[in-house]
């Protein structure tokens, strides 16, 4: 079985304004791919409301505890206290491995597509699972989430 490796971006910048510097990438993980999203069933979870999920079968919305660091997340009710939110996918470029160009690109396929309150722009970054070398070229779609500038975790809605 084919196992893939995932690189986490963390790409704390706000919606309003682009960094000079690109976010180190945090550190790799494993995960192994799905060939196709099943339909959305979760398994049963001890804590009512909290399912998890491949990040294939995320939906705008979903609120996500704690910040994946692999394909496989947890996604929680938005009244409970949360690290992030799904906003949307970005599939990049074809192309060679972007290497370190793959926060730029990141920011720049995930920022115009990522549907934020207008009271929640200044204070939501953004937070990108991608694919990491060993994936590259079959997969190229990053999953773009939101998450709060200051770290800190949120409750209730970011993304319209």
């Amino acid at each position: 079985m084919v196992r893939a490796s995932l690189v986490a971006f963390c790409l704390l910048i706000p919606l309003a304004a682009c960094a000079d510097e690109p976010a180190p990438p945090a550190p790799s993980a494993t995960a192994e791919p799905t060939p196709a999203s099943p339909p959305r069933t979760p398994p049963h979870s001890a804590t009512p409301g909290v399912q998890q999920f491949h990040a294939t079968e995320l939906r705008p919305g979903d609120c996500i505890e704690p910040l994946p660091q692999t394909f496989m997340v947890t996604v929680v009710p938005c009244h409970v206290p949360h690290s992030a939110e799904f906003a949307t996918t970005y599939v990049l470029p074809e192309g060679p491995w972007p290497g370190s160009d793959m926060t730029r690109l990141m920011e720049n396929g995930c920022f115009p597509r990522m549907r934020i309150k207008e009271s929640k722009r200044d204070v939501i970054g953004l937070w990108g699972l991608g694919p990491g070398p060993d994936d590259w070229p079959r997969y190229r779609t990053s999953y773009c989430l939101a998450v709060p500038l200051d770290g800190q975790k949120t409750t209730g809605r970011v993304v319209k």
